[in-house]
């Protein structure tokens, strides 16, 4: 099998507590050939200390605009063939890598995305966000069922689609999905699987208000692409719209086309 360079960005900033274990999971994947670059945003905890020992990595620590900033720019220093990132606090399987390489080989797609596992402040399991094959309405509603640290893309794809928004500050994930449908394939590979972890301090918790901000005004923009008549985002049909397409999710996620649970 064929083995180009994979290049995974962390964003981080005053995340000592869960960054070992991040570092760590990316150090010990079975894959050969990985490009890790951390990028700090002047974390003022321990951070540094905990960068300046680890091993295999490249990093930098320097004030920036927040998570997309920090992103952005990591893509820039990246000389791999194949990305992805890995928030400061998350992790993943030990052959996470390996299957993401070897699925986007076998289906020829642009972006694979699979399973991830969400997981407490100790790393206890909780449950597990399955994915599904991909649907843009599904997504366009709202319901992100691809689990963002499972993601890996081609250079090519994020070259054609553009950087990342950062007007979008919790839900650019989402957003940049969306765009990256109209350039390329997206697949859903199951046997990537990843770990997100949940705790008071993540973003996605602290800042549930921006997300939904933020999801509606990505709706908005992109509504119109998925080819559902603007009647349908106004309620009560709005409503409507979007508990078939949450039913439509788990119904695929439970009739064997993602994992169980989802």
């Amino acid at each position: 099998m064929v083995t180009p360079k994979v290049s995974i960005v962390t964003p981080s900033f005053n995340q000592a507590r869960y960054l070992p274990q991040t570092l760590q999971c990316i150090r010990e994947q079975d894959y050969p050939d990985i490009e890790h670059i951390v990028v700090d945003g002047g974390s003022t905890d321990e951070t540094l200390g905990i960068l300046r020992g680890a091993p295999g990595i490249r990093w930098v620590s320097e004030r920036d605009r927040g998570q997309v900033d920090a992103l952005n720019k990591g893509f820039k220093m990246c000389s791999g063939g194949i990305l992805a990132w890995l928030n400061s606090d998350d992790t993943m399987d030990r052959n996470t890598v390996s299957a993401a390489v070897a699925a986007l080989q076998r289906t020829g797609a642009d972006l694979v995305y699979g399973d991830v596992e969400i997981v407490d402040e100790h790393g206890k399991l909780l449950r597990v966000s399955c994915g599904i094959p991909f649907d843009f309405r599904i997504l366009l509603c709202g319901i992100n069922y691809i689990g963002q640290q499972s993601v890996f893309f081609r250079r090519e794809l994020l070259e054609r689609a553009g950087p990342l928004r950062e007007e979008f500050d919790n839900a650019f994930d989402c957003e940049l999905w969306l765009r990256m449908a109209q350039h390329g394939k997206l697949v859903y590979a199951p046997e990537i699987r990843a770990q997100i972890r949940v705790h008071p301090a993540a973003k996605s918790v602290a800042r549930a208000d921006v997300s939904r901000a933020n999801g509606r005004r990505i709706l908005a923009e992109y509504w119109g692409r998925g080819g559902l008549p603007a009647v349908l985002r106004v309620p009560p049909l709005s409503w409507a719209t979007s508990g078939y397409y949450r039913v439509k999710r788990k119904w695929l996620a439970r009739s064997g086309m993602g994992c169980c649970g989802g």
